[in-house]
């Protein structure tokens, strides 16, 4: 396979992350992650069959097989190629469903100002985050951009020539390897991001709407006092 694999690989990954988070939150505002980790799963399948088309193998054949048995299926029945092709809408909208989830979440909170700022915080930084990568690496179909900006070019030179003077590094296919630091480096670079763009929201709302609030919406003693046993017996 070619340095496509880092598409399949990181829709795998988010897909288990979000099954995980989707399954065992107590919070019922991340039940939402479990329709995104089944449109992730798909996205990595379908990349999988994609890239297997015209190799050679058993896995390939297999794969190439699953594909042509899909595609039969679908022009033997149209109510399962409705199906399908409503599944191939919903998963080219991940992302704005995320951002539909981040929506109700902050409308949810009692604290509705203050959950959007965090939530956008979040979400801005995210996807502000993984634009950049996949445009400045190449991923998702976009060309990499990274040569034209030097100190990047200078990273990515270095690490290519460390890896190729290696006498363990040498032996690993270069493709398989590439695709597998994009990879890494976008679930890295999107993961990171949300947290920070989350802090950063959170640290605005602390010092502006949460402060309101908390003038408009003062905790009676009995009520603090209950918060109080409800955070020790956490």
């Amino acid at each position: 396979m070619t340095a496509g694999i880092a598409d399949p690989l990181r829709y795998a990954v988010f897909g288990l992350m979000n099954t995980e988070k989707a399954n065992n939150s107590l919070r019922v505002d991340q039940k939402e992650r479990g329709l995104v980790a089944v449109l992730q799963v798909k996205n990595a399948a379908s990349d999988v069959l994609d890239l297997s088309k015209g190799k050679k193998g058993k896995i390939a054949k297999g794969l190439t097989g699953v594909s042509t048995g899909i595609h039969q299926a679908r022009e033997a029945n149209k109510a399962f190629d409705s199906v399908c092709k409503g599944v191939n809408v919903l998963s080219k909208l991940v992302n704005p469903i995320l951002v539909v989830a981040s929506m109700v979440r902050a409308w949810k909170s009692d604290d509705k100002k203050s959950a959007a700022l965090r939530e956008t915080g979040a979400m801005t930084f995210m996807l502000g985050g993984e634009w950049g990568f996949k445009t400045l690496f190449g991923l998702g179909g976009k060309t990499a951009c990274y040569k034209n900006i030097k100190p990047i070019n200078a990273i990515v030179t270095a690490m290519k020539g460390v890896m190729s003077t290696n006498k363990y590094l040498n032996k690993l296919p270069a493709n398989k390897v590439t695709g597998l630091i994009k990879a890494i480096g976008f679930i890295i670079t999107s993961c990171g991001m949300f947290e920070i763009g989350s802090r950063a929201g959170n640290s605005i709302a602390q010092r502006t709407t949460a402060i309101t609030y908390a003038k408009e919406h003062p905790i009676k003693e009995d009520e603090s006092s209950a918060t109080n046993v409800n955070k020790l017996a956490a």
